[in-house]
């Protein structure tokens, strides 16, 4: 269904929507984007990236079919391309029509509540880290397990990261980033060139958790 909304070709860096203008469904084929937000305060933090098959923002699915909104926030959230993207964008009345029509796509809607719902228990587990190195090392896992694809040297993360990137998914300092990649890479739990690429995701997980 999402696949015959129109068709956009989006470059890298530029603003696709915010939550204060365009209101549709947004399915994305190729490509990698972010939600962030910059509070008044001029802190900017990312809440969510999305990568191929995902669809964004859900928030919209619940105002448009229950006629409630679940986004009370007064921010403005904004989503970028963190690549070259394709997409496709379906209008909220189009989602709503379609889902009186076919009942069974309230499963798929369903299915992908669970994702949202899986990223934001594992933002709030990551806060219950002891420290910034556990902290990063636990998302480069998750990041690993979402993103990832399996090479001769392991798990390669897709998404185009920076140590800013990191940084501003953790709320923490680029520097504080940097330290904790050194440490572990010195302990052979990642590797860095041009991506990121995890040896043994299992022991990256371990390290994460240790205490």
């Amino acid at each position: 269904m999402l696949l015959k909304g129109r068709q956009y070709k989006i470059p890298k860096g530029q603003i696709i929507q915010s939550t204060d203008d365009r209101r549709v469904f947004n399915y994305l084929k190729n490509g990698y984007v972010k939600r962030y937000l910059i509070s008044n305060d001029g802190t900017y933090g990312v809440q969510v990236i999305y990568g191929p098959g995902d669809i964004f923002p859900i928030t919209l699915a619940f105002s448009a079919i229950f006629e409630r909104e679940i986004n009370e926030s007064p921010e403005t959230y904004y989503y970028e391309a963190m690549t070259d993207v394709e997409l496709y964008t379906t209008d909220e009345s189009t989602l709503k029509e379609a889902v009186e029509d076919n009942p069974k796509l309230y499963r798929d809607l369903f299915g992908i509540c669970g994702i949202r719902l899986h990223s934001t228990l594992h933002g709030l587990e990551n806060l219950t880290l002891s420290n910034s190195y556990h902290r990063v090392a636990h998302e480069i896992a998750y990041l690993g397990k979402k993103f990832g694809e399996a090479t001769a040297d392991g798990t390669k993360i897709k998404v185009p990261l920076t140590h800013q990137d990191l940084a501003d998914i953790l709320s923490l300092t680029r520097e504080t980033v940097s330290t904790a990649m050194v440490q572990l890479r010195k302990n052979k739990l990642i590797m860095t060139n041009k991506s990121i690429v995890i040896p043994d995701i299992i022991k990256l997980e371990e390290e994460a958790h240790a205490s």
